[in-house]
């Protein structure tokens, strides 16, 4: 996919998808109280989507 307005359709179909996920949980107000950022959260997904391996950070 190289055009951006694909690129960014697809970017914001995810992160609505992870919000509406959130919500159904009920974690969504708190994790937007707590800053969590779901577009760096789509990005990450739509990379791995895309084959890419996400390697997971060690607290």
């Amino acid at each position: 996919m190289t055009d951006i307005t694909a690129e960014t359709a697809r970017l914001m179909k995810v992160a609505e998808a992870i919000v509406r996920e959130m919500d159904r949980q009920g974690v969504a107000d708190m994790l937007a109280d707590r800053g969590f950022k779901v577009m760096d959260l789509a990005k990450v997904v739509v990379c791995a989507a895309d084959g890419q391996v996400i390697p997971f950070r060690r607290p």
